[in-house]
């Protein structure tokens, strides 16, 4: 372990995954281990790890669990190995180091998330030791570092949202794993329309134009085709195509063989009609009018009732009991937060419409895992599948 250098990362046989909002989900039986009281991070992680309850931490039942912290931490005990599917979610708080290798995966699989890592005096050494084991980074921060990663085996790593290791750009970590930068996105030599992401087109979103001959759908045809455009890749929230003109829209949803055209929601912008888009497929202009002339707007969330200011050791404790996986369906647009807050930093928009499985709820808000990070949205603008 002494020898290990960021060199022989050019050695290593891995697959390096570069994108900003897909990671695999956790299962249904995974547990939230929240450090804070008796419970600290590293029992916490033995305690996912053999799904045994262990100090003041609750056993794991994955893999997939997610552990949570609530509070900036100092860990001066060295961590156990990685060797399942684990996620430390830091909640935005910092973990520091003393001079360690924080983190060692072996065959194991570890997402760091929303967390930020120092070390009480600058290390020069690697952060990350990964042994045939996966790696996931969505918003984490190395600091007080100038090493690297450390890469052996068939390993995977996935770099998603903002991330930073020791200060290194991201195409400095390309050239560690021999990874060759993705082309440009397509969605911006298209002819016929217009496609935005509201993340960046450089999150994946991929565009094409088609011609008539290419959709070949005799139900478009028929309600008089004009243009269209093919998009697939990493749609996260907030991906808007708009076509030059007026008209109104159909979508071929990507996951139907044979596709079938359908109405597509759309709203009138000036002389041009928009539509928002969260699955792969064909949007089609056809001869007609906008669903809307208004573009929906995105929905706030209310301001959850207030309530005293809790104590250091019980923050963000919820006030209802936890939901694990109660699947809930919006209602309108709602931006996605960081913490349940209107304060708080904003992650994207979940579109109008969407089913997924809540986490946890606290008065006015529901925490979901949403395109890969785990976030708050308002509970105003949803609906209860489930017995929530």
């Amino acid at each position: 372990m002494q020898n290990l250098t960021i060199g022989s990362l050019r050695r290593a046989a891995l697959t390096v995954v570069l994108g900003l909002f897909f990671f695999a989900g956790q299962t249904a039986l995974a547990k939230d281990i929240h450090v804070r009281g008796d419970c600290d991070l590293r029992d916490a992680i033995r305690a996912a790890t053999y799904n045994t309850a262990i100090g003041g931490c609750v056993a794991g039942s994955g893999p997939g669990d997610i552990i949570y912290l609530y509070e900036n931490l100092t860990q001066r005990r060295t961590l156990p190995e990685i060797t399942t599917n684990i996620t430390l979610d830091g909640r935005g708080r910092t973990l520091t180091f003393k001079d360690r290798i924080p983190f060692i995966v072996n065959e194991g699989k570890l997402t760091l998330q929303n967390i930020k890592i120092r070390f009480e005096s600058t290390r020069s050494d690697d952060v990350l030791f990964i042994d045939d084991g996966a790696l996931t980074l969505s918003n984490a921060f190395f600091h007080d570092c100038t090493g690297g990663m450390e890469v052996e085996g068939e390993s995977t790593i996935q770099l998603l949202g903002q991330f930073g290791v020791c200060g290194h750009a991201r195409n400095v970590i390309w050239e560690w794993f021999d990874y060759e930068p993705p082309r440009p996105p397509t969605c911006l030599e298209l002819s016929d329309a217009v496609v935005t992401a509201e993340q960046g087109l450089e999150s994946g979103v991929q565009c094409r134009d088609v011609n008539a001959a290419g959709v070949g759908n005799q139900t478009v045809y028929d309600a008089g085709f004009i243009a269209a455009v093919d998009i697939w890749g990493d749609l996260g929230p907030g991906v808007e195509v708009c076509f030059p003109q007026i008209g109104a829209l159909m979508f071929l949803d990507a996951a139907e063989a044979p596709r079938v055209a359908r109405t597509l929601a759309s709203y009138a912008v000036g002389g041009t009609t928009c539509a928002s888009l969260n699955r792969a497929g064909m949007v089609v202009l056809v001869q007609g009018q906008p669903t809307t002339t208004t573009q929906p707007a995105v929905v706030s969330e209310p301001e959850p009732a207030p309530e005293p200011e809790p104590a250091p050791e019980t923050e963000a404790v919820v006030s209802e009991p936890m939901v694990d996986g109660c699947p809930i369906h919006t209602t309108g647009h709602i931006n996605f937060r960081a913490e349940p807050s209107l304060e708080a930093e904003r992650l994207g928009v979940v579109l109008r419409g969407t089913t997924l499985g809540a986490i946890s709820r606290i008065v006015g808000w529901y925490q979901i895992n949403f395109q890969g990070r785990t976030g708050w949205i308002g509970g105003k603008y949803v609906d209860n599948i489930g017995n929530c």
